[in-house]
């Protein structure tokens, strides 16, 4: 991985419209192996690929149609993974802002959480990261 250590297990919020809802987001694996679980109010969701954030990308994608955003930094509308955050399992997105290239203090965790006003659909994340490719 990294060199630090990842916890491999979350307690974070989901929200739906104005509620919210206590949500456990758990992930194992190694070597471009990655599942992520996600136990909340849709019941149990499960995404597997060759990073974690790949794999949260694949729940966020089973829970979205109903309405369900889970309150961590890999689905902020304004973060996306480098290539290297990739290749080092997933852990760490950067924080994108138009016309900028981010820095090391643009770096976060995945499964931290963020605020519910930060968050967005995995369409919404992609459109977002390809306006910011076409901002540099």
């Amino acid at each position: 991985m990294s060199g630090y250590l990842v916890p491999d297990r979350f307690e974070v919020l989901a929200f739906n419209g104005a509620q919210q809802a206590d949500t456990v987001l758990r992930w194992e694996g190694e070597n471009h192996d990655f599942t992520v679980i996600a136990d909340g109010p849709w019941g149990h969701a499960t995404g597997r690929a060759d990073d974690c954030f790949e794999a949260l990308t694949r729940i966020r994608e089973q829970i979205e149609p109903q309405g369900w955003l889970l309150g961590v930094n890999g689905s902020r509308r304004d973060t996306w993974p480098s290539g290297m955050c990739r290749g080092h399992g997933g852990f760490l997105v950067y924080r994108l802002r138009p016309g900028l290239r981010p820095t090391g203090a643009d770096r976060i965790q995945t499964f931290q959480p963020a605020p519910h006003e930060t968050l967005a659909t995995v369409a919404e994340q992609i459109a977002f990261e390809e306006q910011w490719s076409q901002s540099l």
